[in-house]
């Protein structure tokens, strides 16, 4: 690393990266299955090559402590770009509900990184190699409590600084995940199929902060009508519910998933003998 890079470094660390109007990046948090999160950014300002030079970059996340998260297998997602696990916080005073980990750019001062308004570039992925109830959420620093807490002894914040984006925190606060999809939201499994009296019904939720009320809908499956529906909480990573079919004819039928009238994923077919 040449003088003027480490000297861009080093007044970019020692500056605090206090946020400004020059802020124009953010992040975003992407589940793609039960246990594999990927991070990616998003600026709102295209960079010249001679401009496009990350210094540094700590990308905070939080957890509810009671969901046996494990941070592991981080994977960069941009060639000659490394990563490192940071700090991992326990239950800190101030926000005691949660636990937090960092993950920080070990590539300083790295010309890999492009930035095209509106491009969204992946930087690396983890898994959760604990429970898959676990839901990670990017911390925001304008509201989570640890940042705020000006008594706190833990530097967790979001931050990154790009030459040219000035000497200051480019972070401008975080992007919420795409749409529901039927990759990360829906029906796995309706078992035992045919079923008699009882059903159980397997989904799964893959898409961070969609928790909440759902509803499983019986239709069917000859004319669509729907003839049983049952409320569910539906939380992040899989989730069962044992529905009563006994009050049903025999015949052929189709399950749905939906969440304020909005169908998630595909139906599943039941069928009921006796």
């Amino acid at each position: 690393m040449n003088t003027s890079l480490k000297t861009f470094c080093l007044a970019l660390i020692v500056s605090g990266f206090g946020l400004s109007a020059q802020a124009q990046v953010k992040f975003k948090l992407t589940r793609s299955d039960a246990s594999t999160y990927t991070v990616s950014l998003v600026s709102d300002k295209s960079l010249a090559a001679q401009q496009a030079i990350t210094g540094t970059m700590q990308v905070s996340m939080r957890v509810k402590a009671a969901d046996g998260f494990v941070l592991g297998a981080i994977k960069s997602l941009q060639p000659s770009v490394e990563w490192d696990k940071g700090t991992v916080i326990k239950s800190p005073d101030g926000s005691t509900d949660y636990d937090y980990v960092s993950v920080a750019l070990q590539s300083m001062a790295t010309r890999q990184l492009a930035y095209a308004a509106g491009q969204e570039i992946p930087l690396f992925s983890f898994q959760n190699t604990g429970t898959d109830a676990a839901e990670v959420q990017l911390i925001d620093n304008n509201t989570d409590p640890l940042v705020l807490d000006k008594g706190s002894k833990f530097n967790v914040q979001n931050h990154i600084s790009v030459l040219g984006f000035g000497r200051t925190n480019a972070y401008a606060g975080n992007l919420k995940d795409e749409a529901p999809s039927s990759q990360k939201v829906g029906l796995r499994q309706v078992y035992p199929n045919p079923a008699k009296d009882r059903v159980t019904v397997t989904w799964a939720n893959y898409l961070n902060g969609f928790e909440g009320q759902v509803t499983l809908l019986i239709a069917d499956a000859g004319t669509g009508r729907t003839v049983s529906q049952e409320n569910a909480y539906m939380r992040s990573g899989s989730n069962t519910k044992e529905l009563s079919v006994e009050q049903l004819p025999a015949g052929q039928y189709i399950i749905y998933l939906e969440r304020g009238g909005v169908r998630l994923g595909s139906g599943q077919k039941l069928l009921i003998a006796r």
